[in-house]
């Protein structure tokens, strides 16, 4: 199942990016997340009130720090996409399964803890067909926007790591979207302010703010049930495939061309989730005999 909901977050994510592609002209970026950050509140508190749960929660703390982090990360990738080429700034922000993987490798190592280096290469493989799909390129006078970007991966990858305490903390996964889809809220409304062209409200618009909503509120509950249990490594190699999943809407959307390099990133990519899953369910199915054993 963790496979499942991290190929349904990556579809869904790629669905809001395409969204919010044709919506660009006529909404800003920090608009979108505003309105994607309303959209989510209002689903979840309709749906909490009607099913008669609580939005109260004993750990506001860990929630306020998961959402803190993330929403940051969310402006770092945001800044870092506006003064880079855009296949630079998407390949900067597919960073963060790398410093989870070094996260994880680094708390193995102190606590003498086993290390999977198999689920490791897998993770470090997967951005290899990354890094071929989007083709990144560096100018003279990226080093700051680069830097800021490298930021962002690394404080995804901490807020990623932040879902599993809130998960082990027995804190639901729709409470732990609507804290994060409150952060974007207050975000998004003061950067739209800020940085962003007044909007301008048309039926196509809407209808890619009402898409771009639903996906990503969709995404993140699946994206939180992934991360939340399970192997961290593999929710990581397995959320490299936003970038096929965004190909292929590119292609019978948009049009857009497919290199040959860009195919050989993606067969690279379902090779390294491939083999992650073996991996991850082979090291389970041992652990399983042994406990019988």
């Amino acid at each position: 199942m963790q496979s499942f909901w991290m190929l349904i977050a990556s579809f869904l994510f790629a669905v809001m990016a395409a969204s919010v592609k044709m919506a660009s002209p006529e909404i800003g970026s920090f608009s979108m997340i505003f309105w994607r950050g309303v959209f989510g509140c209002t689903a979840l508190v309709i749906w909490v009130l009607a099913t008669g749960r609580s939005l109260k929660t004993p750990c506001f703390g860990a929630h306020v720090k998961r959402s803190g982090i993330g929403t940051v990360a969310l402006g770092m990738w945001l800044y870092a996409v506006a003064h880079l080429p855009l296949s630079t700034g998407m390949t900067l922000n597919y960073t963060s399964p790398l410093f989870m993987a070094a996260i994880v490798v680094g708390a193995a190592l102190v606590f003498k803890r086993p290390v999977e280096w198999r689920l490791v290469f897998a993770t470090v493989l997967g951005f290899v067909g990354v890094v071929e799909v989007l083709q990144p390129e560096f100018h003279a006078g990226d080093t700051v926007p680069a830097l800021i970007g490298l930021a962002s991966g690394l404080l995804s990858g901490i807020a990623y790591m932040q879902i599993r305490e809130l998960t082990r903390l027995k804190e639901p996964d729709w409470r732990v979207v609507f804290y994060f889809t409150l952060f974007n809220i207050v975000f998004g409304a003061v950067t739209h302010m800020l940085f962003d062209a007044p909007d301008v409200y048309t039926v196509k618009s809407v209808l890619c703010i009402i898409v771009a909503g639903s996906s990503a509120t969709l995404a993140q509950i699946a994206l939180t049930k992934s991360y939340g249990s399970g192997n961290l490594l593999l929710s990581s190699v397995l959320s490299f495939s936003a970038i096929i999943f965004a190909v292929v809407i590119g292609v019978v959307v948009f049009g857009d061309p497919l290199p040959l390099q860009s195919a050989l990133g993606i067969a690279i990519i379902i090779f390294a989730g491939a083999a992650a899953s073996f991996i991850t369910k082979s090291a389970s199915a041992k652990a399983s005999r042994k406990e019988l054993s």
